[in-house]
């Protein structure tokens, strides 16, 4: 006759179980490895033990003594009487060998249930929860490898048997994966059943699964949170059993049971956390609160160029074409220096003509003055040719003076200033441009292009922070002297208004050119405007609004 392993009920249910010889109901007992204890240990086990069966009791049935189930048979060996009533008037009642032993093993099995679900309720964090449902299952009943699935989102693998994390996009993820698709939606425990060979194309990732290590039995434990069934569980065990080892009924009935404490204990530590969560973004908030709501100075930020203060500006003296630039930028020149020159060969032919009218209007005037002794009419030409001569020393005097201003120098000593000098070589400059500058190096200014977005903030003698690129750890104090009305592009091609500003105290060694950013200051405003201005600006200008 076949041993079938007998089921193990938690609920006090009778049920019948078959039951060959002591010896072999002692071995073929299901996940019953007993295992020697101490006087203290075994006491606080009948505790807990007691605990739980009160907890589990119908309400109104008497407590029940410490023997086997009501209506266990217990088949004896040919040869012996029933031991159910063989207690003489006098004598202290013993149990029989057999009734014994199932008495101990629910006992040992109902404290490592207690262990268990102790240990899950008492866990800090979801992963630690995670890690005993997965890893102290099998001391209640035996599982060769338990997985725990969450049933909702991406992921479905939360927790594997070892501690080893399974990739959520392998085969056996995606095995997983199926049978939570299948099952999701319901409460109750299932033995996933076997993929036919012929249906394996349809499933193949829990057809591969299943045919693994000699032959997997899959269970799909969902862990309830009550008893309600439109409550549905937020997890699920998935627990395998190999060499083809079947799925008694008594273990799947001890899960049952356990997987209402595991699914509450889960569901529970999962609450608590977030609850501590909420509070740590409250408590975040309002120091995120605190800290926008800090009084601080309000402050803007610009571009800066340092600048020439009160330089001599160069002009062009008249139009023509630039022919050399004798100058570079940087450069020292010194007074009445030549700095440029035009291309004077209509300027030279003109001064020649002019020199030759001379000639002639005089040579004319001199024998017109040798024959006015004799001739009346040379007398009367004398004067008209006179005024001929006057002329033509006037035009020629022009012309002198007009080759003279074709050198440009300068009428101050300094450092020239120029942006771009390779572009005026060759340039047609009209009367009156600007064409550099010479500057004295130790009086300089700043000249800071403020976005139009940022006028508001601008007041005469506000304060300046300045930072040049050259030292950018380095801040230099200066003040604002004036602010511009008309809106120019930058160099950065943003709409701003021309400020000035002068150092405070003794001017720094810096040279004319240098390009930096200064802070300007304001007044006192709240750290969260200071803060979100602009983008509340950039909003606006996106919206409308």
């Amino acid at each position: 006759m076949s041993s079938i392993k007998p089921p193990v009920f938690i609920d006090g249910d009778s049920r019948e179980e078959e039951q060959h010889t002591d010896n072999k109901q002692e071995q073929n007992a299901p996940f019953i490895h007993p295992d020697p204890k101490s006087p203290a240990e075994a006491n606080a086990d009948s505790s807990e033990k007691r605990k739980i069966e009160i907890r589990l009791r119908p309400r109104g049935e008497p407590e029940k003594e410490n023997k086997a189930p009501a209506g266990m048979g217990i088949r004896n060996h040919p040869g012996q009487g029933s031991q159910k009533n063989a207690h003489p008037p006098g004598q202290s009642r013993t149990a029989a060998p057999g009734l014994q032993n199932t008495a101990d093993s629910r006992q040992i099995v109902l404290a490592r249930f207690i262990r268990f679900c102790g240990a899950v309720f008492s866990a800090a964090l979801p992963q630690e929860a995670a890690a005993l449902v997965v890893n102290r299952v099998s001391e209640v009943v035996r599982t060769d490898r338990a997985v725990l699935v969450r049933l909702k989102g991406k992921n479905p693998i939360i927790a594997v048997t070892g501690g080893g994390a399974a990739a959520q996009d392998s085969s056996f993820a995606d095995a997983v994966e199926a049978v939570r698709d299948r099952y999701k939606g319901r409460s109750e425990t299932v033995i996933v059943p076997r993929v036919p060979d012929e249906a394996r194309q349809n499933i193949p990732h829990l057809w591969t699964v299943q045919q693994a290590m000699g032959g997997t039995r899959i269970l799909w434990l969902p862990l309830r949170l009550g008893n309600n069934e439109n409550i549905l569980p937020q997890y699920a065990l998935w627990l395998e059993r190999w060499q083809n080892q079947p799925w008694e009924k008594g273990d799947v009935e001890l899960l049952q049971h356990a997987s209402l404490f595991l699914g509450r204990g889960l569901a529970g530590i999962k609450s608590e956390t977030r609850g501590r969560s909420r509070v740590s973004r409250l408590v975040l908030l309002a120091v995120l609160l605190v800290f926008l709501a800090l009084p601080v100075t309000s402050s803007v930020t610009a571009p800066v160029r340092v600048v020439p203060d009160q330089p001599h500006h160069i002009f062009a003296p008249m139009e023509g074409i630039l022919k050399d630039l004798l100058v570079r930028p940087g450069q020292w020149v010194k007074k009445d220096e030549l700095l440029f020159r035009y291309d004077a060969r209509v300027l030279d032919k003109r001064l020649d003509e002019a020199y030759r009218n001379v000639a002639v209007a005089k040579a004319k005037y001199i024998r017109l003055e040798g024959a006015a002794h004799r001739d009346p009419d040379a007398r009367a030409e004398m004067p008209v040719q006179e005024m001929e001569v006057q002329r033509a020393e006037t035009d020629a005097e022009f012309f002198a003076k007009q080759r003279a201003r074709a050198d440009v120098r300068t009428a101050r000593a300094g450092v020239i200033v120029l942006d771009d000098p390779d572009s005026l070589i060759g340039a047609a400059l009209q009367t009156g441009q600007a064409v550099m500058s010479v500057a004295d190096p130790t009086q300089t200014k700043l000249r800071i292009m403020v976005p139009a977005s940022d006028v508001g903030f601008l007041k005469k003698g506000a304060q300046v922070s300045v930072r040049l690129d050259s030292n950018p750890l380095k801040s230099l104090p200066a003040v604002i002297t004036r602010v511009g009305f008309e809106v120019k592009l930058s160099e950065e091609q943003i709409p701003s208004v021309l400020t000035e500003a002068i150092w405070v105290g003794d001017a720094p060694e810096v040279r004319p050119g240098q390009k930096g950013t200064v802070k300007i200051y304001g007044e006192s405003t709240f750290l969260g405007w200071q803060i979100l201005r602009k983008p509340l600006i950039i909003l606006r200008s996106i919206t409308g609004f």
